[in-house]
């Protein structure tokens, strides 16, 4: 199993914001940036022409057969989260941060719709997959967390008592009760702290044994994460589900706003043409 770890849309996404930063500082330095000149509305609308791809393309892979042959869900995924982040900066910057009127309002909502994008894509990756970026499921992970658990019982009976008390401590060691959300939001630092300890004990081990125990300390790392995935598997399910129940209705939302803004620009022509 591998969990979606990998964040190049996060980067891509980062290094398409510093270079919007930086013409908007150009921008600046030349002239009065105003939402109403031909640079600021043509940020504005490929903005708006990124946000819908963010809204459609993603959910028509998704839910339908239509767009399978041009790659799996996870590379839609992060085109999702890609112009999900670079549509709205790209209207930030369209405003000239100048936040009135719907406009305003209208960006609100996007940076809120983006927030809540962030915290979903937090849960997502907490879900375990596969290579292949398929859901695992508890079955998939109870047989691996037992093929990881004969490697070590292998590993083990190699080794001397000392090492295979190690192993017996961590597998009876005391599991902490949390929420689902617990369960999610903490468990960078519940990894942080485990493979902390677990490093400590293994190099007091190793100094005691004259002998690496790299192989073992992997196998107890691989054991606690599956462990951890069994735990977290359903209260995240529940916690996406949740979460989509907000963050749809706030995408139509922004939408909402976003087509009267636009609407309204053409109807007064606000600053479209002479």
């Amino acid at each position: 199993m591998a969990t979606m770890t990998r964040s190049i849309e996060l980067r891509l996404a980062f290094l398409a914001c510093s270079l919007l930063t930086a013409l908007f500082v150009v921008y600046a330095l030349l002239g009065r940036p105003s939402g109403g000149q031909p640079l600021g509305h043509a940020l504005g609308i490929a903005g708006t022409l990124l946000m819908v791809t963010t809204e459609t393309l993603y959910s028509i892979r998704k839910r339908t057969t239509w767009l399978r042959s041009y790659g799996p869900v996870r590379w839609w995924l992060s085109a999702h989260i890609f112009t999900g982040i670079v549509g709205p900066f790209m209207v930030l910057t369209h405003t000239a941060f100048e936040f009135n009127g719907l406009a305003g309002f209208t960006m609100l909502l996007a940076v809120i719709v983006v927030a809540s994008g962030f915290i979903g894509r937090y849960f997502y990756t907490a879900i375990p997959r596969s290579l292949a970026g398929v859901e695992a499921s508890d079955s998939d992970l109870q047989a691996e967390i037992a093929r990881v658990q004969q490697t070590l019982g292998e590993l083990a009976g190699q080794r001397p008592a000392a090492v295979k008390a190690l192993v017996e401590a961590d597998e009876q060691r005391k599991r902490v009760a949390r929420s689902d959300v617990g369960l999610v939001l903490l468990r960078s630092w519940d990894e942080w702290r485990y493979r902390s300890r677990l490093h400590r004990q293994v190099q007091k081990l190793e100094r005691a044994e004259k002998q690496r125990l790299s192989d073992i300390e992997r196998m107890l790392m691989r054991r606690r994460s599956l462990e951890r995935q069994m735990r977290m598997l359903e209260g995240t399910r529940r916690l996406l589900s949740a979460w989509h129940v907000a963050h749809v209705p706030l995408g139509l939302a922004l939408f909402a706003a976003a087509a009267i803004h636009v609407a309204a620009t053409f109807y007064f022509r606000a600053g479209l043409w002479g």
